[in-house]
């Protein structure tokens, strides 16, 4: 039966198949592809055929135009090729364009018989390659209107786009023009000059840099404030009086005890013995002695713990000292690119009104000096920013602003790697504090074995004897202590020996650990001092003599230069210096870096000073 039913499903298929190579043989001059017959009797999906734009063929050879074919001609003549029965059927078809430039939108049945019958009729008179018909379509389809009038036209979405265009009042005829006409014709133009170039918003100065006559505070100063004010350092007082406590309570022997005593009270109907006695225990194997050590090591500790913070607090400070003199360094430096912005604006339109420039260069100074004035603003909020942080490191948060001794271009000290390791591992606190450990655990070793030997506890008890008449003194003597049978302290002891390895190799974990920190610090270091050194050789000089030499060229040859090369030379140089101030800054924080790993007192005990060049000032004078 299956047998049956393939077959007629094959013999059903059979007439289509045979119309497909009779299209393929009658139509040889088509240069349509191979799959043209089958995809015309609905073999492949509809939708191929319109990714088969490139492929579209013309059979004017055999069949009239089909712009101009009438009713009666469509229907006696043979079938059309891919196009016209593809367009007979009665599917919606979605319309893909070949062309990577304009996609075209999906478009229904109707659309898409419009859009290949306007194709056809095309064809018939221009003789256009395939694939340029199909992209002339595409892109005729989905190019907007404005791209066409207009290739240069902003598209709508952007922000401004709706902009007027720049207009400005026609020029006089001076010749036939009267003298009020010339008046109005000026009040005109100086109008149109006021709505086109209205003046700057001024820039809100705020006092971001106090007054020199508000004296100086240099970085001496700040270190003793911070000594007298951090509150982390006051802790870390408190703590090596609690260490220094505990020292003191450690070595202290137990108190002796008294108290009264009534034995054989009612014996034989007497008063029995009454008196007094006293008690003492009485450390032995100088137990008190090594617990005392074990504390005084901790007190040590708590006094190299008092440092450290002392050294952590002043970095702190020198960190954002530093962070203050760039922050204001900058400021000075985006004020001067502000006033020489306005400035340039200004000259600017005054040119327009000589006639000797384009309407639009103000246009673009006006834009630079905002960003200018934007750049001002920021500088300036980090100005007041980086001096609040520095006053919040002293322990002092309502400090009130000064201006500050030095400069972030000032010598900086020449430190080797080799040297700087040396005394990390010699005198960091750190180090030093688990040393000191393993000695204390040494003792606490011993303390936990010689805790099991008994004490001693002693006692006297002194009596009067009221059993018979008239009595009599006596006394009674108490010498005893614990018998270590089964508590002989094996814990305690297995616990502290492995604290002793513990603290051994804490040792060693310290070193690897400081050594880790430093490497990188010094990299910080030492590649910001050649960056810094490559500037001041390189980059730096060369941009100041090219920003002097365009300047100078402008005012000796204007005819030469434009003002807008003045600019771009100024705002380079302004970028170069912002460079090399976060290169110094930089350089600075590793130097900080490295002084806080190797504790110093003062950031030149960690080499010589080196030169470094100094910043120039940014205005038109120089």
């Amino acid at each position: 039966m299956f047998d049956k039913l393939s077959r007629a499903s094959f013999d059903r298929r059979r007439p289509a198949r045979m119309c497909g190579l009779m299209l393929l043989v009658f139509l040889p001059a088509c240069r349509t592809p191979h799959w043209c017959a089958t995809r015309a009797l609905g073999c492949l999906p509809v939708t191929a055929d319109s990714t088969a734009g490139s492929f579209w063929q013309r059979c004017d050879s055999q069949w009239p135009s089909a712009s101009k074919a009438d009713a009666s001609t469509a229907a006696t003549r043979p079938p059309l090729p891919v196009a016209t029965i593809q367009t007979a059927a009665p599917l919606r078809v979605r319309l893909v364009s070949t062309s990577p430039a304009f996609p075209r939108v999906d478009q229904d049945e109707s659309a898409s018989d419009k859009t290949e019958s306007s194709s056809r009729q095309s064809s018939a008179g221009q003789n256009h390659s395939p694939s340029d018909r199909g992209q002339s379509t595409a892109t005729a389809s989905t190019m907007p209107a404005e791209a066409k009038s207009n290739p240069f036209q902003l598209p709508s979405i952007l922000p401004g786009a709706e902009t007027p265009a720049l207009r400005l009042p026609r020029q006089l005829d001076e010749e036939n023009a009267t003298g009020e006409q010339r008046e109005q014709a000026e009040k005109d133009r100086a109008a149109a000059y006021s709505k086109l170039y209205p003046p700057l918003s001024p820039a809100q100065t705020t006092i971001a840099i106090p007054d020199a006559a508000a004296g100086a505070m240099g970085l001496e100063q700040l270190q003793q404030l911070t000594r007298e004010n951090h509150p982390g350092i006051r802790a870390a007082s408190a703590a090596v009086e609690t260490a220094r406590g505990k020292m003191i309570q450690a070595g202290l022997p137990p108190n002796p005890s008294i108290g009264y005593e009534a034995d054989t009270v009612r014996t034989a109907f007497t008063n029995g013995y009454h008196g007094a006695y006293i008690q003492q225990t009485i450390i032995t194997a100088r137990k008190l002695g090594l617990a005392a050590e074990a504390a005084a090591v901790d007190h040590a500790n708590a006094n190299l713990e008092l440092r450290k913070t002392w050294y952590t607090a002043i970095s702190e400070v020198r960190r954002q000292y530093f962070n203050t003199l760039v922050a204001r360094q900058r400021h000075q430096l985006a004020e001067a690119l502000y006033q020489l912005s306005e400035r340039a604006y200004q000259t600017q339109i005054e040119l327009v009104r000589a006639g000797d420039a384009a309407p639009y260069e103000p246009l673009q100074l006006r834009v630079l000096t905002t960003q200018a004035k934007a750049t001002l603003i920021q500088a300036q909020q980090d100005a007041i920013a980086a001096w609040r942080s520095l006053a919040a490191a002293t322990g002092v948060p309502n400090l009130q602003p000064a201006n500050l001794e030095g400069r972030i271009d000032c010598q900086v000290p020449s430190i080797e790697y080799d040297s700087a390791l040396s005394r990390l591992l010699a005198l960091h606190t750190d180090l030093q504090t688990a040393r000191n450990l393993v000695g204390r655990n040494r003792t606490l070793v011993t303390l936990a074995d010689r805790t099991p030997i008994p004490d001693i506890n002693a006692g006297v008890v002194l009596q009067h004897d009221y059993t018979f008449n008239p009595g009599t003194t006596t006394y009674n003597i108490v010498l005893g202590g614990a018998l270590p049978v089964f508590d002989r302290n094996q814990g305690n002891r297995v616990a502290a020996r492995a604290e002793l390895v513990r603290a051994s190799q804490s040792v060693a974990d310290t070193e690897n650990q400081l050594i880790s920190q430093l490497a990188p610090a010094y990299a910080k270091y030492q590649a910001n001092r050649e960056l810094a050194s490559s500037f001041r050789t390189d980059a730096l000089a060369d941009q100041v003599r090219a920003y002097r030499g365009i300047y100078q060229r402008y005012h000796t040859d204007p005819t030469g230069i434009s003002f807008n090369d003045i600019i771009v030379a100024q705002q380079t140089l302004a970028a170069t210096l912002t460079q090399y101030l976060t290169i110094l800054q930089a350089q600075w924080l590793g130097t900080v870096e490295i002084g806080e790993l190797l504790q110093v007192d003062d950031l030149f005990q960690l080499g010589p000073p080196l030169d470094v060049a100094q910043i120039p000032a940014i205005t038109v004078d120089n």
